[in-house]
């Protein structure tokens, strides 16, 4: 009896000093030295038992700590797959030890990891395995502002349009009620104008031009709109002669430009050509003083419209 007490003792004493040779390696920032110890140390106190109950509480209560910084250095690294897996065991203790703060915080984490994963995908134009990851990342957080944001991206690179504006407009209604979630509305706003502007540019040069306007009237949903895309708008009414509307895109893209109007201007003499109104069609050809219009501008000037 006597032996095995002093057996049992030894043992207890043994797992308390690896817990403390945890704590001086989670001092040091070493995470993955000090889950091998912590872990060490809470084998030993379950085979012990119901005796050494407070020393393992306090183990499981360090060790979930443990295993979430231990992921977050690996995350960092960009070691998706071990974050993942130290995440999950640090979720699993907090769970076990109650510990409501922690499961939540590796949850929003878990997602997280998943989401940059995802990302490593979308930039690799890898775009089943990034859908896969931001699949993974909504199946552990539904509510997941990023994975929303990387599914847009990915239905960006796919071309499909009706898609990302309905992702980007699901995180638009998530952004009315949650501050966290404006910023990332803020980048999705900003990649879905782009997106669309440059899609009613393409279209427009291939004279698809109703397409072309399509694409730029979804792109003022979510942009006040720019000098090049007013540009556009008002050579894709001139197109299809719809003079009053081209004149006044013009006009909102002669006000928003910060660079030479030359182009501009020409594009407003036409339209106001277009609608006959020789007098303001004068005045907007010879604000054409730089560029390739500015001989097309004079030929309209001298000999179409004989200018005063």
């Amino acid at each position: 009896m006597i032996f095995g007490l002093s057996s049992y003792a030894q043992t207890v004493v043994d797992a308390g000093q690896k817990f403390n040779a945890a704590n001086q390696q989670m001092n040091a920032n070493a995470f993955s030295q000090a889950v091998s110890l912590y872990e060490q140390a809470l084998k030993t106190t379950k085979a012990v038992g119901p005796d050494a109950a407070d020393l393992q509480g306090q183990i499981e209560n360090q060790l979930t700590i443990a295993y979430f910084k231990n992921g977050i250095s690996l995350y960092k690294k960009r070691q998706f797959d071990q974050a993942i897996a130290q995440l999950e065991k640090s979720k699993q203790m907090a769970k076990t030890t109650k510990n409501a703060k922690f499961t939540t915080l590796c949850t929003t984490y878990i997602s997280r990891v998943y989401y940059s994963k995802g990302m490593s995908f979308i930039n690799n134009k890898e775009l089943a395995q990034a859908t896969a990851q931001f699949e993974q990342a909504l199946k552990v957080q539904p509510n997941s502002i990023y994975a929303i944001f990387g599914k847009s991206l990915v239905a960006k690179e796919q071309g499909n349009m009706p898609q990302m504006m309905l992702l980007v407009d699901k995180l638009g209604e998530m952004a009315a009620t949650n501050p966290k979630a404006a910023n990332i509305y803020n980048k999705a706003q900003s990649m879905a104008f782009r997106t669309l502007m440059n899609n009613g540019a393409s279209e427009l040069q291939k004279e698809h031009t109703t397409k072309s306007l399509e694409y730029l009237k979804d792109a003022l949903k979510y942009h006040a709109g720019t000098s090049n895309l007013f540009y556009y708008v008002a050579i894709a009414n001139i197109k299809l002669s719809r003079w009053s509307d081209a004149i006044v895109a013009a006009k909102k893209a002669i006000v928003l430009a910060n660079k030479d109007k030359s182009d501009l201007y020409f594009t407003l003499g036409q339209a106001y050509q277009g609608k006959k109104d020789k007098a303001n069609a004068c005045k907007s050809f010879k604000q054409v003083v730089k560029g390739p219009n500015v001989a097309a501008a004079k030929y309209q000037i001298k000999q179409v419209l004989k200018c005063s």
